[in-house]
């Protein structure tokens, strides 16, 4: 028998995860795999991760307790430990996905370690250079050995940057796999019933840094919300940087008394809520995508997207911390006219076979490198 071909996966983030979740389960079911999975745990909270692991039914990762701290620490700090795992696991390839410090960290740690390296969604473009997030995703593409890239805009992305034919793959996105996969089980969810709240309510979720992190426009979305409150229910499922911000400035009290701040969800409860709230309110790129695929109004407390189709679709609108923008938008876009507008569109992001594809192009990578 053959030896068997070493894989790294390497994620970080809750929303990666389960985004690459089922890439993790195709290669658990490969028999010709041995598979090295690593969470370095940059925003670490059980609620986040250890429900998520168990509801998509993956293996549990290796993890790295990294936690937060400035972009230096934590990269480096990753890039330390992730450096450890691949010294001792020797795989054949890597893949990182998406855009956060560990994903910087674990195409770095197999680059210097000449390890060639897989990036999912590759070759997306915010072109806000302030972002972290872009300057992430603009040295993950330049170094890694192989793009799979989600959109026809992020190819053209990549090929603008000077980046070789040979080293792209247009792939679809990895997200409508595990949107698709899961949302039928999520229909099953009784988590409105659990909340007693109808189909009338807005969804929300915020943590990115220039939000968050920043009182004033954090302040800017959340009176926006109090005024959305006073005609529909605001259900807000808290991420643990947003809440300890809004303790540290001294205002959780002022909004909890009329938003319903709840603890992180499962995935399959928060898949249900994003399919039954009347409009989304976020920050979040996968949120954007994960809206659009199941027909649900977004805005997006951003200025600028790296998820473009959804804007060119008027399936989200970008309104950056704009108070009265977020409460025009949410309410046009909750409208019985608006739902009718989404239930026409079409989901750009691909035919939830990803994965397979992926996998099919990363096995063939190792066995290159293996027999070379």
């Amino acid at each position: 028998m053959s030896e068997k071909i070493k894989i790294s996966i390497i994620v970080g983030t809750r929303p990666n995860l389960i985004k690459v979740s089922p890439l993790v389960r195709k290669i658990k079911e490969d028999e010709s795999i041995d598979m090295q999975f690593i969470n370095t745990g940059q925003h670490y909270d059980y609620e986040l991760d250890e429900i998520f692991i168990k509801e998509l039914n993956i293996p549990k990762p290796v993890f790295l307790n990294v936690g937060s701290g400035t972009q230096g620490k934590q990269t480096g700090e990753a890039l330390i430990k992730i450096e450890k795992e691949l010294i001792e696991f020797k795989p054949d390839v890597s893949v990182v996905i998406g855009d956060t410090n560990s994903t910087l960290a674990g195409a770095l740690a197999s680059t210097k370690l000449h390890i060639p390296v897989a990036h999912i969604e590759a070759g997306l473009r915010s072109f806000d250079r302030k972002m972290p997030e872009e300057i992430n995703r603009i040295v993950v593409d330049h170094i890694s050995d192989i793009l799979f890239v989600p959109t026809e805009n992020a190819v053209k992305n990549l090929k603008n940057e000077g980046i070789g034919d040979e080293k792209i793959f247009f792939v679809h996105d990895i997200s409508v796999d595990a949107c698709l996969q899961n949302y039928e089980i999520a229909k099953k969810s009784e988590i409105l019933k659990k909340m007693n709240i109808n189909n009338n309510f807005v969804l929300v979720t915020l943590h990115r840094q220039e939000n968050v992190d920043n009182k004033e426009n954090l302040c800017n979305i959340l009176d926006a919300l109090l005024e959305i409150s006073k005609g529909k229910g605001v259900v807000f499922p808290i991420h643990p940087r947003t809440l300890k911000n809004l303790k540290a400035f001294g205002i959780f009290e002022k909004y909890s008394e009329n938003l319903r701040f709840i603890k992180p969800l499962g995935y399959f409860d928060f898949l249900k809520l994003i399919g039954s709230s009347s409009c989304i309110v976020t920050d979040s790129g996968g949120v954007q995508k994960e809206a659009l695929i199941l027909k649900t109004p977004c805005v997006t407390a951003r200025t600028t997207t790296e998820w473009t189709e959804t804007t060119d679709m008027n399936a989200n609108v970008l309104v950056g911390t704009d108070k009265e923008k977020i409460i025009e938008e949410v309410s046009r876009r909750s409208s019985k006219e608006f739902h009718e507008f989404m239930e026409k569109t079409e989901n750009p992001y691909g035919d939830g076979k990803t994965s397979e594809r992926i996998l099919r192009n990363i096995k063939n990578m190792a066995l290159l490198k293996k027999y070379r």
